[in-house]
């Protein structure tokens, strides 16, 4: 995909963008449409969580506790609550957020979103040998991450940077259901246009899937937050 420096894309990117976006849209429909198929008197209590899919922050875990689906816990700036796994394909989770809005994780590391006042449109990891994500390596790791979104004027973005990581003991961290021991991991990039951020990921000890994170995904971009309250694994 071709790309100008310093973050602005060439015109030729924008269909790809745009098919993105629409591609993530259909799926989000076809799930909602495929739940009200599965029942014929009444509504599907899947599809009612979908009807009030973003459950205020304020009464996100008790209302995790109350239902049976695997669940996250996001704070987007705009947009903060409980939210319910709509779909999986392989290492790719979907998460509906109301009004169109979607966000998508990949090996429980934020991915994609849908629907937010500026959009993160693509994230992809390199340089990390049988790893596909930073967070599966054992031991501390540099590896490079390009990301792509879409700004608050609508104009798409693309940015590369050199990363590290490092994992620091073991400690107790208390999520929405439940306390676990997990690894608090520092994840610093560094971006080609002199910028730098900082997020910090919980990881389990063994299987090293996340349980927690928080980032921004590009320089100036928000702050995403998101936490595990029950598990699809």
């Amino acid at each position: 995909m071709p790309f100008m420096r310093h973050g602005s894309m060439t015109l030729q990117s924008r269909p790809r963008a745009a098919l993105s976006r629409l591609s993530q849209a259909s799926l989000l429909g076809a799930m909602l449409a495929a739940f009200a198929g599965c029942t014929s008197t009444g509504t599907s209590p899947l599809l009612s969580v979908f009807s009030d899919a973003l459950v205020p922050a304020d009464d996100a875990s008790e209302r995790a506790a109350e239902i049976p689906y695997a669940s996250l816990i996001v704070d987007a700036g705009d947009r903060q609550g409980l939210i319910v796994l709509g779909a999986q394909a392989n290492a790719e989770t979907y998460w509906p957020t109301g009004n169109s809005g979607l966000i998508t994780l990949r090996h429980e590391g934020l991915h994609v979103t849908v629907g937010l006042v500026a959009d993160l449109l693509d994230t992809h990891y390199s340089g990390l040998a049988e790893f596909e994500v930073p967070w599966r390596a054992e031991a501390p790791v540099s590896f490079a991450v390009t990301r792509a979104w879409q700004d608050a004027e609508g104009l798409p973005r693309r940015l590369t940077a050199q990363g590290n990581l490092h994992c620091g003991p073991a400690q107790p961290y208390e999520l929405p259901l439940a306390t676990l021991t997990l690894e608090p991991c520092e994840m610093t990039l560094h971006w080609e246009n002199g910028a730098t951020t900082e997020g910090q990921l919980w990881r389990e000890p063994q299987s090293r899937r996340l349980w927690a994170g928080e980032e921004q995904p590009w320089p100036d971009g928000p702050t995403i937050r998101w936490e595990v309250a029950r598990q699809w694994w």
